[in-house]
């Protein structure tokens, strides 16, 4: 049997993971939802009889010592990812951890020399990087074989009055690294502050270019009226322009369109690469989470460590949430 302890029952654990957890064993029998954990007991309840897991505690160290895991979801506030992720990690388990796993690229490095020195497998859970339509979207870009020019990625939020909206603009910036499958160079980011609606709320726009030679434009506006997700992605003759299906929005099922130089236009729906058309099948929540438990299960020497690949968009996101104008890649090291 396979035993998934949770810890952190919160709102995007509810929405998010909790589902692909339930799905998950559903689909493999031989997978126990062992125990989920979080300080407030009646929440850890609720998530235990919402989602079917067998117990639930209000301490994560009684958990892990009595139910013996063979992986742990960590999905938990960036001030609390790290100390929390090195104790599990310590202790020998697997983990999972929601993004960002980190505030800055310090913590990732404490993460990433316990993770070696332990010998454990870490995925950061990027969900964009596991959206079955993103997913489509970079095989297509991959098997076109030309260069890469431009990708544009546009990320709107209606009312989001955040202090801190760098944990979502994570989301954007780490998708579009992984779509270009390279390295950022440099980035300008600029600013639209709006203290009339809270401290440090703003729209943020980044452009720049990336080790390839591509160049980009990301676009966040969290306070839009529309809650979307949307990429375009050019190359020497192809142009390729997807609509994500994010948090039920005016998207769903969301579509991928790629039209070549003679105009030939191919369109794949986002609901033929699904079960169900449920956020967390089309916002890549269960992928993230199946593929890194199958690799656990299939008895692989092979590591996993995703710490590394996440250090540049962790270096942006602390960028802007210090609103700052520029990110050079190993500047700061």
């Amino acid at each position: 049997m396979f035993r998934i302890c949770v810890i952190g029952c919160g709102n995007m654990s509810q929405s998010g993971h909790g589902p692909s957890f339930a799905k998950y064993r559903a689909d493999y029998p031989d997978v126990s939802l062992a125990a989920c954990c979080d300080l407030d007991g009646e929440k850890a309840r609720a998530y235990r009889d919402r989602f079917g897991f067998a117990q639930y505690y209000t301490d994560y160290r009684q958990m892990l010592d009595e139910i013996r895991p063979d992986v742990v979801s960590l999905i938990s506030p960036v001030d609390l990812t790290c100390p929390l992720a090195v104790d599990i990690m310590k202790r020998g388990y697997d983990i999972i951890m929601e993004k960002p796993p980190g505030k800055n690229r310090a913590e990732i490095e404490i993460m990433d020399s316990v993770a070696k020195q332990y010998g454990v497998n870490v995925r950061c859970a990027f969900n964009r990087r596991y959206t079955p339509l993103i997913e489509a979207l970079v095989r297509r870009v991959r098997a076109s074989g030309e260069r890469l020019i431009n990708i544009t990625y546009q990320l709107y939020r209606w009312h989001r009055y955040d202090r801190d909206f760098s944990t979502t603009a994570i989301h954007a910036v780490d998708a579009v690294k992984y779509i270009a499958g390279s390295d950022y160079d440099t980035v300008h980011l600029t600013y639209d502050h709006h203290p009339e609606c809270g401290e440090n709320v703003k729209n943020i726009f980044l452009d720049g270019t990336f080790e390839n030679g591509a160049v980009f434009q990301i676009t966040l506006i969290p306070l839009g009226g529309a809650v979307t997700e949307r990429v375009t992605v050019n190359t020497v003759n192809h142009s390729f322009f997807v609509d994500l299906p994010m948090w039920e929005n005016i998207d769903v099922p969301g579509r991928l369109v790629e039209v070549t130089d003679s105009n030939h236009c191919e369109t794949v729906m986002g609901d033929t690469l699904v079960d169900s058309t449920e956020m967390f099948e089309v916002s890549g929540f269960y992928n993230e989470n199946r593929l890194f438990f199958e690799h656990l299960r299939g008895g692989s020497n092979e590591i996993v460590n995703d710490l590394q690949s996440a250090v540049q968009s962790v270096e942006i996101e602390d960028c802007i949430r210090h609103s700052l104008p520029l990110y050079k890649k190993d500047a700061s090291r």
